[in-house]
């Protein structure tokens, strides 16, 4: 059975779920005993028995923002109206908006969410967190995570909060997390660098907060297996990326997603397609490894759970900035299996892939991931 791909007018804009842009752009000791952190680390990299994750409860969605009502910042930044807007739906009582280490910690325990479970990530720290989003926030009730980079603090860049601030923060209920160190991309790093960079920023966590994080989001959303093994081996329980999607327990506990939030994409009917998607269950990713340094395009194979029951081929879109975006080809591949693709090689760096598939109602199972082509 074929579906049709949901297509949604915006003022004079159409607009697909399998569309979401890529225009986030950034300019961007204490390690765990060695044997525990090869365990942590083989145990963090290994989702989740499927069970029945295409359930509405075993799926949740995590939204994130960077900055709020910063103008010239619009790859960046939601507008004001379409921020406290947010903050009105999300707090209308039909979500359940949890912290976000409760969502994963949740599903990646076999628990139960609630139907419309929604948490909502911040990252770096800007300071029109502290000015403009959070009071708004707070005064809805509603728990958020701030994600921070040590390097920034530490050095009283402008524009980001403090670690007075930062401490202020977590005792009034906002729970903190890290993007390291440097704000740099693990990526990019040596491992060696890796190592380093995310030593010094759990130790400085650990110095300023009295605390040990358990969060983790990488920097531009830049992922690897290399990248994930660093940062289980020094003790971080969950890492998230910037690629779309909803989250459930057949996902690498270290790849994660979250929707990102800036003014293109934050229109009403946008915003609550994302918090109304449903986790798309995969029972295999190939290649698994998001960086991708062999053949181009990759030859890309998604397995779907058979949780799902009878089910419609997913329609795929692909986008990278700076070398648009289109519709990739799915072809079946054996049962459940879908071969993804792509009509034209990648150019070096990331890019996203974003899969839908209709459920029969109103809502939509979303897979999405971000993958990083090697190459100079």
């Amino acid at each position: 059975m074929q579906f049709q791909t949901l297509r949604i007018e915006v003022g004079d804009r159409e607009i697909s779920p399998d569309t979401h842009d890529m225009t986030r752009r950034t300019p961007l000791r204490a390690f765990i005993a060695l044997a525990a952190a090869a365990v942590f680390a083989a145990l963090a990299l290994s989702p989740l028995p499927a069970a029945a994750q295409s359930a509405a409860g075993q799926s949740a969605v995590i939204v994130n923002y960077e900055r709020f009502a910063e103008s010239g910042s619009a790859d960046t930044s939601v507008r004001a109206e379409q921020f406290e807007a947010h903050v009105k739906t999300l707090s209308s009582g039909r979500y359940a908006v949890r912290p976000v280490a409760e969502i994963a910690e949740t599903l990646f325990s076999g628990g139960t969410l609630s139907n419309r479970t929604v948490g909502i990530a911040v990252d770096k720290g800007y300071r029109s967190f502290i000015d403009f989003a959070w009071p708004r926030l707070q005064a809805a009730g509603l728990p958020v995570t701030l994600f921070v980079a040590t390097d920034p603090l530490d050095k009283s860049w402008p524009g980001y909060v403090t670690w007075d601030e930062v401490r202020g923060l977590r005792d009034a209920g906002v729970a903190i997390g890290l993007t390291g160190a440097s704000e740099r991309s693990l990526v990019s790093m040596t491992a060696e660098e890796r190592r380093d960079d995310l030593a010094r920023a759990v130790a400085r966590y650990r110095a300023e907060l009295g605390q040990t994080p358990t969060l983790y989001a990488y920097p531009l959303g830049e992922m690897s297996m290399a990248a994930a093994e660093s940062v289980a081996a020094a003790g971080f329980q969950f890492g998230f990326g910037l690629h779309s999607g909803a989250v459930n327990a057949t996902q690498n506990r270290l790849f994660l997603p979250r929707y990102a939030i800036t003014e293109g994409f934050a229109g009403e009917s946008e915003f609550a397609m994302r918090l109304d998607s449903l986790g798309l269950p995969m029972a295999a990713i190939e290649p698994a490894d998001p960086y991708l340094a062999g053949v181009n395009p990759p030859d890309l194979i998604l397995t779907l759970d058979s949780s799902l029951g009878r089910i419609a081929k997913p329609t795929c879109f692909h986008s990278q900035p700076g070398g648009g975006s289109g519709e990739a080809s799915v072809e079946e591949a054996g049962e459940n299996r879908y071969r993804i693709v792509f009509a034209n090689r990648f150019r070096p760096g990331a890019w996203r892939l974003n899969c839908t598939m209709p459920t029969g109602g109103k809502r939509w199972r979303w897979f999405g991931m971000q993958f990083f082509t090697a190459g100079g």
